[in-house]
């Protein structure tokens, strides 16, 4: 007798399905199933952001991070060379760490008094001697994450499946460069992260940010009618009005084995070197190894922001209507159960630029513009959580009911351009994508769908259909 699917498999099954009309089943931004199977097929086998490098300077320095819902410490040791331990003692499973950050040259449980170097390696316990005569405390080692970085971007994984880092980002990491690697000393990590908690789950967030400014007509109407204020270099754009969205471009790229890896949404001025609002200064601080497309990709932009798979979000920009920056931001959609996510927003800046105190005050007011208090976050916020709370509806369930994205699918969508021009770089792009596009949701749900299909991984690190 065939076995019969679960209730996960079905959703999973009927996601596939429906992406090939471009749509997908709204249960599964809120299904405890497939909430559980998410943290075991696709967490484990994805790079997941975890920190940059500017927030380690000294030996001992560690951060407290997470993988799904794993606890992690992600450390420096006394050799430079990062780890990422769970947080849980080889002998009975108690964590060591009840601080987000710190450093230290040991890791002492609380619990029996076990010891760990910062490289994971087992110190010793109490009564050594005693009672663990035959113990080879080589073989005893704190579980380890597999660690890769790009451009000081830390990402790790619990299994060893699938492409490195770099091939796993693919064209993504034209845009990185752009992005996180414009001056010759890189960005850097200025103060700790703001953090929230929301009755949303990742997935909402991750697809809100990889492209969608569709919902900004909407959903920030009232934020972009605001009068009497200072626009700073959106000034130098035409009205909203006669734009139309054609400064607006979509970028997905792919991994090197033609997956979606990520994608995001750029909006360029063309002939008005905006600079995105930075000092002349920075100019003269350009990292040489970018390419001259690269360099004025960025010159003439005035906002990036995106996703890498699956839930890291990317942002650099400078507010419109004067609310502040330019700044990077980094975000983690931290998945905290079946329709809850905490938010993690991390501010960089420019290394060079971090002592220029009338710059640093216009940068943190962008970044603070996107916090719970700011202009926009408490905008989407309302939203997200209305949709969590009606995807694990009965309804939903029993109907099948699919939810759309088919922007820009054949016969949907009038205008769409792919320009011809280098400095946008290697990835799929497209003019008007950022209103009549959604292929960045559809790549991104291919991704999802593409890590469930593939069943939990096995402890040898295949991956196996259950």
């Amino acid at each position: 007798m065939a076995k019969s699917l679960s209730h996960a498999e079905r959703l999973i099954e009927q996601t596939g399905a429906d992406l090939e009309n471009g749509e997908f089943p709204l249960k599964i931004l809120n299904d405890e199933s497939v909430y559980h199977e998410e943290l075991r097929r696709v967490f484990t086998r994805s790079w997941n952001y975890l920190g940059h490098t500017s927030e380690f300077a000294e030996p001992g320095d560690y951060v407290r991070r997470h993988i799904g819902e794993d606890p992690y410490i992600l450390t420096l040791d006394e050799t430079g060379e990062l780890h990422a331990f769970l947080d849980s003692c080889q002998h009975r499973g108690a964590q060591f760490c009840t601080a987000d950050k710190g450093n230290t040259s040991h890791f002492r449980c609380p619990y029996h008094g076990w010891t760990y170097k910062n490289n994971g390696e087992l110190q010793g316990m109490p009564h050594m001697g005693e009672s663990y005569q035959a113990l080879d405390t080589d073989d005893v080692s704190l579980e380890e994450a597999y660690l890769d970085t790009y451009k000081g971007l830390i990402f790790g994984r619990i299994v060893d499946e699938g492409p490195p880092l770099e091939e796993s980002l693919g064209d993504l990491t034209y845009y990185l460069d752009v992005m996180f690697d414009i001056t010759e000393e890189g960005m850097t990590v200025v103060t700790d992260a703001h953090r929230w908690e929301s009755d949303h789950d990742w997935k909402t967030s991750a697809d809100n940010f990889a492209g969608d400014n569709y919902h900004v007509l909407t959903t920030h109407q009232a934020g972009f009618e605001a009068e009497n204020i200072d626009r700073g270099p959106w000034e130098e754009l035409p009205p909203m009005e006669e734009r139309k969205g054609k400064y607006n471009h979509l970028a997905v790229a792919e991994d090197e084995e033609g997956n979606y890896a990520g994608s995001l949404s750029l909006m360029v001025s063309y002939d008005t070197d905006t600079l995105m609002g930075y000092p002349e200064k920075l100019r003269d601080h350009f990292n040489p190894e970018l390419s001259e497309e690269q360099i004025e990709l960025f010159s003439q932009s005035l906002y990036y922001f995106g996703t890498i798979f699956p839930n890291t979000t990317i942002i650099h920009a400078v507010q419109a209507g004067g609310w502040g920056g330019p700044w990077a931001c980094i975000r983690k959609w931290q998945p905290r159960g079946p329709g809850e996510t905490e938010v993690i927003s991390w501010w960089l800046v420019p290394k060079e630029l971090e002592d220029d105190e009338e710059f640093m005050e216009r940068s943190y007011r962008g970044w603070e513009s996107l916090s719970p208090g700011g202009a926009f976050e408490s905008d989407d916020l309302s939203i997200w959580n209305g949709i969590s709370e009606s995807s694990k509806s009965v309804t939903l369930e029993t109907r099948k009911t699919s939810g759309n994205m088919q922007q820009g699918m054949e016969g949907m969508s009038d205008g769409l351009e792919d320009p011809e021009d280098p400095m946008f770089g290697p990835a799929e792009v497209t003019e008007y994508g950022g209103y009549y596009d959604e292929r960045h949701s559809r790549g991104l749900l291919r991704a999802w769908y593409r890590q469930m299909s593939k069943g939990r991984p096995q402890p040898n690190g295949d991956g196996n259909d259950e």
